[in-house]
């Protein structure tokens, strides 16, 4: 589920917006510095999300909406990081 389908109210909020572009932004230039940072995060929350119950409490069940949404920012800055790039001569 969307961020703004969750909780419409938040996502209004220009701050949570604002923290989330910079975040995004930040990310992006560490995995550039220090390649594979972007993917062994995501590798970290899918394990964590693999281990999580979304049945067991709405405690639960919100730590999965978490790191399903983390999965998904993580997956777009890995995407959008894949298309800067500049194409590889004679591949």
């Amino acid at each position: 589920m969307a961020f703004d389908q969750a909780n419409p109210e938040l996502s209004k909020d220009p701050r949570i917006g604002a923290c989330v572009y910079l975040f995004h932004g930040l990310l992006q230039r560490l995995d550039q510095q220090q390649p594979g940072l972007i993917a062994g995060m995501t590798e970290g929350v899918l394990r964590d999300r693999a281990a999580m119950n979304p049945e067991a409490s709405a405690s639960a069940a919100h730590g999965c909406e978490i790191a399903d949404e983390a999965l998904r920012m993580l997956r777009l800055m890995s995407a959008q990081l894949k298309l800067a790039q500049p194409p590889v001569p004679g591949a």
